[in-house]
This record gives C-alpha cells, structure tokens and sequence, in this order.
C-alpha cells in the first residue's frame, strides 16, 4: 500500500494546507497516542486484536462454509449498520459488482436484508427458493429491531413452506446473552460467537464478516494476514511520522482542527471498492461524532464523511470540490492494477474525437482519470492524499480494513473521544422501542407524542 500526503501539504496548495514542519515534529505526541492505544488494545480497543485472535476459529468458519456451498444456492446477510457494511464490502470488492449473475455454480448467490423497506423484503423472500437459500442472521445484541423484523418476516416464510428453521438460519451473536442466543438453543440453530468487546463498525474481521465471505470463496486466510502486516508494521515503525497508519489521521486531525475541514471524502476508484466508502462513513461518523470528551466536557465534535466513485462522480460533485467551499479533505483511493482489463480496437468508428481512445487499454482512462483528478484538486488548494494498492486481492484489503480501523481509534484518542461507544445511536433506538409499544419504553413513547404535537401547526400540505 502506498500513501501519498504530498498534495495537503501547504507548499503545494497554499493557505489550506499544513505546513510539512508540523507534521514532521509532531513524533512525542504520535508515539503518545500509539502507546495509549497499546495499553488498552486488549479491552477497549480489542477488535485490533482481531487478525490474530480469529486465527484458531477459521476452520470452523471454512467447514460451515464449505457445507454452505454444497447444499444450498442463496446466501442471505440478515443485518444493519455494522453488521452488513463490512459484508458488503468484502462482497463487491473480491468478487465485483456483477457476482451473483457470473458465479459458478460451487459458490451460493449472496444477498443482504439490511434494511426494512417492506417493499425490498417481500421481493426478495418471494423471488428466492427457500428450500435452497441459508440465512445468515447477525446481530451481537440479539435483539437489534431492524433485525428482528426482517427474522420475523424469514421464519413466517419458512414456515409457510414447512421447511426445518435449523437448516435454513445460522445466527452470528453474543457468545453467552440475548434473544437470538436464546432462540438459538430453542431451534438448535449453528450459532458463530462475536466477542462481546467488538462493536458492530469494527466487526468485519470477525465471524461477522467472515463466515459470508469463506462462502463465496474468499481467502479468509489472506484477508487476516493482511491486516496483521499492518498491525506489525505500526508496531515495528519507531519513527511514527514515517507510519502511514498514524500519519493519516494526524492530517485529519491538524486539518480538523487548525484549518476547519470537517469533511473527509473519499474518492474511489474502483466499482468493487466503493463500498469501503459506505463502511468507511459508518465507521468514521460513529467513531468521532461526540458531544462529550472523555472527560465529560461538551465538544459536539465530528468529522462528515463522504464516498464517492471514480469517475463517475467527477460528473456529479468535482465542480463542488473544486471551487465550492475550503471544508473538505479529498481521500483519493484506487488499484494500480485492475485484475481484469482488456484492449480497445474500436475499428468501426473512425472519429478525431475518439480515436484516442482506441488501441489503448481500457484501464487506462479511469487511471489516468485518478491522475488528473488529484492534480485539479490541487490546482484548487484543497488538501487531499492518495491511497494505492497493487492490486484488489484478499491481503490488500485486510491491510484498508485494518488501517481505516487503526486510524479512526487514533483520531478518537487524539480528539479525546471515546471511538468505540455510540451513545446517541441507542438513544434513538429507544425512541423507536417507544413508538412501536415495546415492554419497558413507555417513557420515550410521551417524547414522540410531544414531538408530533409540536410540529403539527407546521405542517404544510401541498397540492
């Protein structure tokens, strides 16, 4: 993996840059942060254990999948937030957008019930042969409400077509508490453990992620030692300004708070990774976003981020990058080598106005695309850098996943913020408990009435 920080720099675009000096000295305060992590890295922050101790369950993970493969063709992800993103972006960015209509036939198609659209849910249960397709249900608390609605709505399917609950769930929860490991021992349904210690953002590199990705044939093995040579690498680099993984959120920092960027975008180029955008967000805005310190102070502090996909959305949002606001940090991130690429004749059109493009590779316009975006951007004096990697493939990927996840418990104890906790994220899950009448939130339920009341006279009808 490269990083290329040059382009944020302030002798390259000015003003909204920072100078190279107060990055360069900034060695005691980094090497502080790198030992606050360490020191709680078996409790707090224990998911940046998890490329090594998830070593030791692979082969129960790999035979589950393995039996997966064998008898059934549709894989289901049941899950929201953290517990489908990471998912989603092992999903599209090993095996590419197009998977499920161009696999061979030893691997299932997989889907995601991440949301509970009815709409969504009643097409999908109706357009899947259940007697052939396994649920993967996830959730660490057992009784997430998304979740278990979207339960609720499989096991009346399954029901309706007389088929054995056992055969078609496997739930992936709390090790010992909760409604699903409950229901578990109730239906003798598999059950895969999530350490009580890790947190639905950073999950991905646990049984949550997993379990879907040895299904579809992912090197699970690669992906986790990817992400343990940066783990090492942090670890062995004694010069922390020369360690990416706390370079990078020291510039967030610095541009955060001495130049009011609160934008961080990411800039994709690649149709498979641009789901690291979308876990990314989740990862990023529940991380950082904090009204209080650690030490209880009010801050209201937070970073916005933003995915966006090379190049097409240069022809949606570059006009505002380039000479909107100074607000934002670009992350530009692409392969050096796409896995599949193929040449361009085009001889049966002969135009001046396209000719360029003709016996050339295909790759060649989204790269040299990359290349021209960076140097418009800093054209415009605002701050970005560049991530790349060789190639899309399971080690490079565990390496992103583990260095977003470092980066972003960096960025929290340098803001001091607690990057694990989601406070306001369970405040409004009460509220729904309060509105759908569930035992024990009537309280919050006399919020939502007071909050109807309120906005009624403001209600504007319209034709």
């Amino acid at each position: 993996m490269k990083f290329n920080y040059g382009n944020m720099l302030e002798k390259a675009i000015g003003k909204h840059g920072l100078p190279v000096n107060s990055l360069l000295e900034s060695r005691t305060f980094l090497n502080q942060i790198k030992e606050r992590i360490q020191k709680k890295i078996n409790k707090n922050y224990y998911p940046l254990q998890l490329p090594e101790v998830m070593m030791p369950h692979l082969d129960k993970i790999k035979k589950t999948a393995k039996k997966i493969q064998e008898n059934y063709e549709n894989f289901v992800i049941v899950g929201i937030g953290g517990s489908s993103l990471g998912n989603k972006l092992l999903h599209y960015a090993i095996n590419g957008i197009y998977y499920n209509d161009s696999i061979s036939k030893n691997t299932p198609r997989i889907y995601f019930m991440d949301n509970i659209d009815p709409e969504s849910t009643k097409t999908l249960l109706a357009t899947l042969n259940l007697k052939k397709t396994m649920f993967n249900v996830i959730t660490k608390s057992g009784s997430t409400a998304e979740t278990m609605q979207n339960l609720l709505s499989i096991t009346d399917a399954l029901k309706k077509e007389n088929l054995d609950l056992k055969k078609h769930l496997i739930f992936t929860t709390d090790p010992e508490k909760g409604l699903l490991r409950k229901l578990s021992h109730e239906f003798s349904v598999e059950t895969f453990a999530i350490h009580p210690l890790v947190g639905g953002r950073y999950s991905v590199l646990s049984t949550v992620g997993l379990l879907s990705a040895a299904v579809e044939g992912i090197n699970i093995d690669a992906l986790l030692r990817g992400a343990e040579l940066i783990k090492k690498n942090i670890t062995k680099e004694s010069n922390p300004t020369r360690c990416a993984t706390l370079l990078f959120p020291l510039i967030q920092y610095k541009l955060y708070k001495e130049r009011g960027v609160n934008i961080n975008t990411l800039f994709i180029y690649s149709d498979g990774l641009s789901h690291l955008g979308a876990w990314y967000r989740q990862l990023l805005s529940e991380s950082i976003g904090k009204r209080f310190t650690r030490s209880e102070e009010q801050i209201f502090t937070g970073i916005t981020p933003i995915g966006v996909r090379g190049a097409t959305d240069q022809h949606s949002m570059l006009q505002l990058f380039m000479e909107g606001p100074f607000d934002k940090f670009i992350i530009f991130i692409a392969p050096v080598k796409y896995r599949k690429d193929f040449s361009l004749k085009g001889n049966l059109i002969n135009n001046e106005n396209i000719n360029y493009l003709k016996n050339k590779k295909a790759s060649q316009l989204i790269k040299s695309e990359f290349l021209a975006t960076q140097t418009a951007i800093k054209t415009s004096g605002k701050p970005s850098v560049a991530i790349e990697i060789p190639e899309i493939n399971e080690e490079e990927l565990g390496k992103l996943i583990y260095f977003a996840e470092y980066e972003v418990v960096a960025l929290g104890e340098m803001l001091n913020v607690d990057p694990i906790s989601q406070p306001a994220v369970e405040f409004g899950k009460q509220l729904t408990y309060g509105i759908m009448k569930r035992k024990g939130f009537e309280e919050k339920n006399k919020k939502i009435t007071e909050f109807k009341k309120m906005n009624k006279k403001h209600i504007i009808k319209t034709p």
